[in-house]
């Protein structure tokens, strides 16, 4: 099967969706749950290309730093236009999400290296493993749910499935509908619906503007914030 999204192309999806999510989220327009369900497609396309960017970047602690770099920058913004506080503590942007997410695949994959050199028994290295990955998993969501992560537990254990699950569309699927339920909010459900558009993705890296996309974040959400302002 012919599969005809880029890594351009799922990035311009994924802050098509988060903007009109955001859109709703400030202006609380008619039919703003609609706002709100499309916005759920972005989530899993960002968790995914996280995914993609950490086996395929040069180097890592580059990559980390520019999540880090654009979280700080972030904060203040995403604070003051959807909460109205320059520091509001009860939620963190998703870069924070992200570079949490960026450390569970790093502590999922090098665990399993050390396990599997000291583990030659299949039984025995597959029963260690699962344990192995539940217990990074729970750990780093808990960690992201205390310190108020934008998507919380689920955002962590999204991210860790995309990883784990990357090879078995299927899986990946089942997974995700399950953590869905278990939110607690229907309206994650609707997150499958960025399944297709993955699905899809055909490993190109497309048009090469990865810089836009990062400052795409905190200028967005500027912009919306001033059009809040101006208008009252």
């Amino acid at each position: 099967m012919k599969r005809y999204l880029s890594n351009f192309d799922l990035k311009f999806i994924a802050i098509i969706a988060m903007t009109i999510d955001h859109f709703g989220i400030v202006f609380k327009p008619s039919f703003y749950n609609l706002f709100r369900i499309i916005g759920r497609i972005s989530f899993p396309i960002f968790a995914f290309l996280l995914v993609e960017g950490y086996l395929h970047t040069k180097s890592l602690e580059k990559y980390v730093l520019r999540l880090i770099v654009l979280a700080v920058i972030s904060e203040v913004i995403y604070d003051y236009v959807l909460y109205g506080d320059a520091f509001y503590f009860n939620s963190n942007n998703i870069f924070f999400t992200l570079i949490l997410g960026i450390f569970t695949i790093y502590f999922l994959d090098h665990s399993k290296k050390t396990i599997n050199k000291y583990i030659k028994e299949k039984i025995d290295l597959d029963i260690v493993l699962f344990i192995n990955y539940i217990l990074i998993i729970i750990i780093m969501g808990l960690i992201a749910t205390i310190c108020n992560f934008s998507y919380g537990m689920f955002g962590i254990f999204a991210i860790s499935f995309f990883y784990l699950f990357r090879n078995n569309f299927f899986v990946l699927t089942l997974s995700l509908l399950v953590i869905s339920l278990l939110y607690g909010n229907l309206l994650q459900l609707f997150s499958l619906f960025s399944l297709p558009f993955i699905f899809f993705y055909n490993k190109n890296k497309g048009v090469n503007i990865k810089y836009f996309f990062y400052f795409y974040y905190p200028l967005h959400l500027l912009l919306l914030g001033i059009i809040k302002n101006l208008i009252g």
